[in-house]
């Protein structure tokens, strides 16, 4: 039996339904959790803060415009409890670019500089004559058949 539609949507956790933006309103964009923070008690303290601002004005708080209920809240906390609910939540989050230089600018400066000399040790040439005394002759060796052709002794 195939999976309603529902169903499938609920399994991806990526899929895009009725118009819902599946990269905004995760577990940490809901609870304002860095998906870096440590420590449960950091977590537990971050949670209960949202807990609390959500309950007494949540339309101070919006995420992604949209006004949370306390459940919503609960729910995050819940599924990031979860190993799985957790990488999820971690996959679906974007986080923000680091400061730092363009990368346009960078690629422009780069292809305007000469290559560096190399400051490397001086290649190494390998004599093979000198090689060739280095390692000993081969040893002869005997060799007991396996097997005998018939008629032959």
């Amino acid at each position: 039996m195939e999976p309603t539609a529902s169903e499938g949507a609920r399994e991806n956790p990526w899929a895009w339904q009725a118009g819902r933006n599946p990269y905004r309103g995760t577990a940490f964009h809901i609870l304002d959790l860095d998906p870096d923070l440590t420590g449960r008690a950091a977590i537990k303290a971050q949670v209960r803060k949202r807990r609390q601002r959500i309950t007494r004005s949540a339309d101070r708080f919006p995420v992604h415009g949209r006004v949370l209920a306390p459940a919503e809240v609960n729910a995050a906390e819940e599924s990031l409890t979860d190993p799985a609910g957790r990488l999820a939540a971690e996959l679906l989050t974007h986080r923000p670019e680091r400061p730092g230089p363009d990368p346009a600018e960078l690629a422009e400066e780069f292809a305007e500089t000469e290559p560096p000399e190399s400051a490397g040790p001086p290649r190494i040439g390998i004599d093979r004559r000198v090689l060739a005394g280095l390692v000993p002759p081969p040893a002869p060796r005997e060799f007991v058949p396996l097997w005998t052709e018939e008629g032959a002794h």
